[in-house]
């Protein structure tokens, strides 16, 4: 499995993205950003990738990760590779978020409090999520 970014998750994309859109240190490498090429950009060098790595199968064949409070799934796109974006705690499986509390990498209390307004693409953007756990 290859971890690969997608365009449709980030914030200059020319016309608006079209997913959530990803905390820009979920693909710092090498110190510098994303700088918009998805086939050129190390991304086994960033956090994104790290979190790819390390992420856990949910039932419904995506792969599952958290970081910072937020909560990631990674899907298979049509080229062999995956991407990954973050993605509400409600929607995350239950049994996956019971894994990630018992290990430690989420508290259960901010699982409850986060409150994300569907339609906006920006919530992981927040500062909110800067300094969590």
């Amino acid at each position: 499995m290859r971890y690969r970014g997608s365009l449709k998750h980030k914030s200059w994309r020319p016309g608006g993205g079209f997913g959530t859109l990803c905390p820009e240190w979920t693909h710092r490498a090498d110190g510098e950003g994303f700088a918009g090429n998805i086939d050129r950009h190390p991304w086994s060098r960033t956090r994104a990738h790290e979190m790819f790595e390390h992420s856990i199968s949910g039932d419904d064949g995506r792969r599952y990760a958290t970081d910072r409070g937020i909560a990631f799934v990674a899907v298979p796109t049509n080229d062999g590779t995956w991407h990954g974006y973050p993605l509400p705690w409600v929607d995350v499986p239950r049994h996956v978020q019971e894994h990630f509390v018992n290990s430690g990498l989420v508290d259960a209390r901010r699982i409850r409090r986060q409150a994300v307004d569907a339609s906006d693409r920006r919530w992981a953007l927040s500062s909110e999520f800067d300094d969590a756990e």
